[in-house]
């Protein structure tokens, strides 16, 4: 693997693609048209299993950090999955949207997407951030703490 690969560059950071995400349900793990596509949410599964938790103090934030990164992993594996089995095809993420599990009080839902955002960083060093979005919600499946969607161009 070329070491200016995105891949490359998570992986000598210590992070490893999983295989891309199989469906949990009656959709798409991903939609391309016109050279876009749009990844469905992604929760932080390890061999299928969430990683489940809630956000209510700061407390929590290490752990849904984490989780938000193995969620982030797993979008990108959907990403290159349907961009033809090579991140390099992507010439921008444009969206990202984080669904955060979290209690009424809990505001602090962006420093759980940071390292979500920091993992893209790494591995689209050239490419601006996307726009993005995360709100708190009171349920995701199986309880997961946290679920990731991502918008992209390809070149």
């Amino acid at each position: 693997m070329n070491s200016a690969t995105p891949e490359a560059r998570l992986a000598a950071a210590g992070f490893v693609l999983p295989p891309a995400p199989v469906p949990r349900g009656s959709y798409a793990p991903a939609c391309a048209f016109a050279g876009r596509i749009s990844i469905s949410g992604q929760t932080p599964r390890r061999d299928g299993i969430a990683m489940a938790g809630c956000c209510a103090t700061e407390a929590d934030i290490p752990a849904a950090r984490v989780a938000a990164e193995v969620a982030m992993l797993n979008a990108l594996a959907a990403l290159r999955a349907a961009a033809g089995g090579r991140l390099a095809a992507v010439r921008q993420v444009t969206r990202l949207r984080g669904f955060v599990r979290a209690h009424g009080d809990f505001t602090r839902h962006s420093a759980v997407a940071d390292s979500a955002s920091a993992l893209l960083a790494l591995a689209f060093p050239d490419q601006a951030l996307p726009a993005r979005t995360v709100v708190g919600v009171a349920s995701l499946p199986d309880r997961a703490w946290i679920e990731i969607e991502l918008e992209a161009c390809l070149a």
